[in-house]
């Protein structure tokens, strides 16, 4: 296990991510800034953006490794891969009620919930477009900012731009995590 851990870079790149998600979940607060829209002029909260770099480095992690081996193996790594996964979405969840707490508000919850439902994303489609799905999920940030508000309330398909408290929000998150983690065994012996 040790050596899987070595080849997806857990050792560096799992303390630059969890770093990177809670100090931009601190930095931005509540900030709100008002961007180009087809459907209006919403103010958008710049914890929209958080977990980007979570995600991305999550992927980097997953793609880092030595797939004719990984592939040839005997024993599935998808179990290992789908525990590491899930263990940084929860310490982002962790880390978001925390600053949340720190600041008051339940805004930086936002921040953790929206991580699941973009790492699901990104692994839903990592299942069929390898590492060029760690776009996906920002192509949905964007279609959320340009065509996801109506004036300045968000549309329920958005999900991750409605308010911390949603219930559906909070469900479509985990759904969207949890068919992220099936696809994610798929994807786990792929060579290509």
């Amino acid at each position: 296990m040790r050596w899987w851990f070595k080849a997806r870079k857990g050792h560096t790149l799992l303390p630059l991510a969890l770093a990177l998600f809670v100090v931009a979940l601190y930095a931005v607060q509540d900030t709100t800034v008002l961007l180009p829209s087809i459907t209006g002029s919403p103010r958008i909260a710049l914890s929209l953006f958080v977990p980007v770099p979570l995600f991305a480095l999550v992927m980097a992690m997953l793609e880092s490794r030595l797939p004719a081996a990984e592939t040839s193996g005997v024993r599935s790594l998808a179990r290992l891969d789908n525990t590491l996964v899930s263990a940084v979405m929860a310490a982002a969840l962790l880390c978001s009620v925390i600053v949340a707490g720190l600041q008051g508000t339940a805004a930086a919850t936002t921040g953790g919930r929206n991580a699941l439902f973009l790492t699901g994303l990104m692994l839903l489609g990592r299942a069929w477009a390898g590492q060029a799905a760690v776009m996906l999920p920002v192509g949905w940030l964007v279609t959320v900012v340009v065509i996801g508000f109506r004036g300045n309330v968000p549309r329920p398909w958005t999900v991750i731009a409605l308010p911390a408290d949603d219930v559906f929000a909070a469900v479509a998150c985990l759904a969207m995590f949890a068919l992220g983690l099936v696809a994610q065994i798929r994807s786990s012996r792929k060579t290509a």
